[in-house]
């Protein structure tokens, strides 16, 4: 069973822990994010929108904004190009310096997310977020298990953070996977002869659940995983994974 990582073995529900700005003042940072992320359903979208609300700092209006899939968003606040995303697709764009790519080494060490904020093509600042496991995340792996199901995480998070959190759960994990490379690991656990289900709840889970098996969707998540899964956890609760698979080996029983 394929599970993803925000939103369905963690609460989905981030907090912003770290505002690091590079040449301009936090609350600036973070006012620029939160005009690129108004509208946005994404958990690390919602922890710096919420941030921005408690922080009270003024959201500007943003124009042409722009979702790239597993890599950020982008857009125009005041006339300047900004982009807002992880550390790998900024650094795709400029080359980060020495002291920035330690710190974010070490805020993923800690297990966080952390995206990076670009204005005019320039590094602005990091914004860093943690998302803790769901409660019950420790014994709903242990029933997968325990019901022959062997569970791997697929995040399109670094890989730092992924095994920071990866191995409080004694999973194995896949990391910095975009869209199409969850869609690639399922088929290719398929290709090895298993039967695979996978577990998500967000946009970019959608092509990966598609493929799958299965198709179960977490309950809370977007429309898209909802309209594209076969299934669904409606109270988001890891342990009703196994519940699931114990209700429909009895169906079958009773079919036969």
């Amino acid at each position: 069973m394929a599970l993803d990582k925000t939103g369905t073995l963690t609460e989905g529900k981030p907090k912003v822990t770290d505002i690091t700005a590079i040449g301009a003042s936090e609350a600036n940072v973070l006012s620029m994010a939160a005009a690129l992320e108004t509208g946005s359903s994404h958990p690390l979208a919602l922890a710096i929108l919420d941030r921005a609300k408690a922080d009270k700092v003024p959201v500007p209006p943003a124009s042409e904004a722009l979702a790239l899939g597993g890599k950020g968003v982008a857009g125009k606040v005041g006339g300047k190009e900004l982009f807002l995303g992880s550390p790998a697709a900024a650094a795709e764009r400029v080359a980060l310096p020495a002291e920035q790519l330690a710190r974010i080494a070490s805020f993923n060490d800690e297990g966080k997310s952390v995206s990076v904020l670009l204005v005019a093509g320039e590094p602005a600042g990091i914004i860093a977020m943690r998302d803790e496991p769901r409660a019950d995340a420790q014994s709903g792996l242990a029933a997968l298990r325990e019901a022959g199901v062997e569970p791997v995480m697929l995040t399109g998070d670094n890989k730092r953070t992924a095994a920071a959190i990866a191995k409080g759960l004694g999973l194995p994990v896949h990391a910095e996977m975009l869209p199409e490379d969850k869609q690639r690991v399922v088929r290719e656990l398929q290709a090895s002869g298993k039967k695979v289900p996978k577990v998500g709840d967000g946009i970019n889970d959608a092509p990966a659940l598609a493929a799958a098996d299965v198709g179960i969707a977490m309950g809370g998540g977007t429309d898209v995983a909802l309209e594209t899964a076969d299934a669904a956890v409606l109270h988001g609760r890891v342990g009703d994974l196994a519940a699931m698979i114990e209700l429909s080996r009895r169906a079958v029983s009773n079919i036969h």
